[in-house]
């Protein structure tokens, strides 16, 4: 009977993580994605302005959640991680493609093959990171995630960091995790 008791209890733990990891992967993501973008040894030679952008990418009908992202990005951070200014937007993939003043990209869950395809092409051929909420978007050549498992693991595509020439400060290749 204890047995089964320990088992419920572990079915009940997962499903109520399942439904409650999206806002807790969200949040991880609001807090630390700045703090990579901040690690871009590069990112100074990006842009002409001193006010950096952090572009939150969306696709199809996800511009609110997209938003809210940016929203929660810029108040958490008050637009500045360490001596770094930057301004989180929202834009969609169709815009970010035109755009050349980026300096790091995430793109928001769900979003399909061919515009992750397209977000990582436009990535490397600018040297400019993109990072997705879903590990799974790394085979289509996006740069990293953050995945929540027993801490928060760090996964960064190691052909994509080749290609795109992309240099950040050691810190972060001795925390993450590199995949083919």
């Amino acid at each position: 009977m204890e047995v089964l008791m320990r088992i419920i209890a572990i079915l009940l733990i997962t499903v109520y993580l399942a439904f409650a990891s999206d806002p807790l992967v969200i949040n991880a993501h609001v807090r630390m994605l700045p703090k990579i973008m901040a690690l871009d040894t590069r990112l100074s030679s990006k842009t002409d302005t001193s006010k950096k952008i952090f572009a939150v990418v969306y696709d199809g009908n996800q511009k609110s959640e997209a938003q809210s992202i940016a929203d929660a990005i810029n108040k958490t951070h008050n637009g500045k991680v360490s001596t770094l200014l930057f301004n989180a937007i929202s834009l969609s993939a169709n815009e970010l493609v035109d755009r050349r003043d980026i300096a790091f990209v995430y793109v928001v869950q769900k979003s399909n093959p061919k515009s992750l395809k397209k977000i990582a092409a436009w990535g490397v051929e600018n040297s400019i990171p993109t990072f997705s909420y879903d590990v799974a978007d790394l085979e289509y050549g996006i740069l990293g995630s953050i995945a929540i498992e027993r801490t928060s693991i760090i996964y960064i595509n190691k052909k994509n960091l080749k290609e795109g020439k992309y240099h950040f400060d050691e810190a972060l290749y001795q925390i993450a995790r590199f995949v083919e």
